[in-house]
């Protein structure tokens, strides 16, 4: 059974639901720069930084595959439960996509910021695309979305490889 999107039509994060999460995540943002302004005056035993920023990346990820997993079931009918999504080459395929997509993203800004951490993170996630192609995806032979899943994710490989090389580790790193 589809669900429909009525009165409007269902845009992929420009919906009522995702609008409002988003909304939620740049208030919550926003209070922390300035909760840390605040203490910034004061003298702070711990930097909660690269805390706050993996906890923001963490929580984007999971917006971004619930999303994705809305919209699959929204437009295809793939009922909105855990097991049937599990097993749905196209879901399968799609998260995949999405997972080598988000990979590059971090890399080719890890790669402009300098980040070697932020870059090693976007290659971990890429390896787990990778060994989940040959775990999952390759368990469902012969399907079109298999085909589509591996030459997508290869083809964003060889993005990676020419714009996106490893940065120099630091001396602090070292």
């Amino acid at each position: 059974m589809i669900r429909r999107s009525t009165p409007l039509p269902y845009l992929p994060l420009a919906n009522p639901l995702d609008l409002a999460q988003a909304l939620v995540l740049v208030a919550l943002l926003r209070d922390w720069q300035r909760l840390r302004s605040e203490q910034s005056s004061r003298t702070m035993s711990v930097d909660y930084r690269p805390h706050v920023v993996v906890v923001v990346a963490m929580v984007g990820f999971l917006w971004l595959n619930a999303a994705l997993l809305r919209t699959l079931h929204i437009w295809t009918g793939i009922p909105y439960v855990l097991e049937p999504m599990m097993r749905s080459t196209l879901v399968q395929s799609a998260l995949s996509i999405l997972w080598a997509l988000i990979a590059v993203t971090t890399m080719l800004s890890a790669t402009r910021l300098r980040a070697r951490v932020l870059w090693l993170t976007g290659a971990a996630l890429l390896l787990w695309v990778v060994v989940k192609l040959f775990l999952v995806d390759l368990a469902s032979v012969g399907t079109i979305e298999r085909i589509v899943s591996f030459v997508g994710v290869g083809l964003l490989m060889l993005l990676i490889g020419y714009f996106s090389p490893l940065p120099p580790a630091t001396e602090e790193s070292r």
